[in-house]
C-alpha cells in the first residue's frame, strides 16, 4: 500500500517535504514522526556549531585573528569560543 502513495495523495505539508527529499524518504519520515509536532531549526544554527567546532580544531594557541577572518567572526568572539571550550573541558574532567 505504501508503495502506491503518490505525491498528490499526501497532505500539503508532506508534499512540500516530498519535493525536497522524495516520496520514499517522505513516507519514512511520516512513519517515524507522523502525528508529532516538531521544530526544524534553521540550518544556520547547525552551521554556527560547525564553525565553532572548526575553530576549536584549528586553534594553535595564538591564531585568533586568522580564525576570525577565516570563519567570519571577530577575534573577540573566537577568544570567547576558545575560553568556553576550555571551561567546559575543565568541568567535564572534574
Amino acid at each position: 500500500m505504501e508503495n502506491d502513495i503518490r505525491p498528490d495523495d499526501l497532505h500539503p505539508t508532506y508534499q512540500q517535504i516530498c519535493r525536497v527529499i522524495g516520496i520514499e524518504n517522505t513516507v519514512k519520515l511520516g512513519k517515524e514522526l507522523g502525528g508529532e509536532q516538531f521544530y526544524l531549526p534553521k540550518l544556520d544554527m547547525c552551521l554556527a556549531r560547525v564553525k565553532k567546532r572548526k575553530i576549536i580544531e584549528e586553534f594553535n594557541g595564538s591564531n585568533y585573528k586568522e580564525l576570525a577572518m577565516k570563519h567570519g567572526f571577530t577575534s573577540f568572539w573566537v577568544r570567547y569560543i576558545i575560553k568556553e571550550h576550555r571551561r567546559k573541558k575543565v568541568l567535564n574532567a572534574g
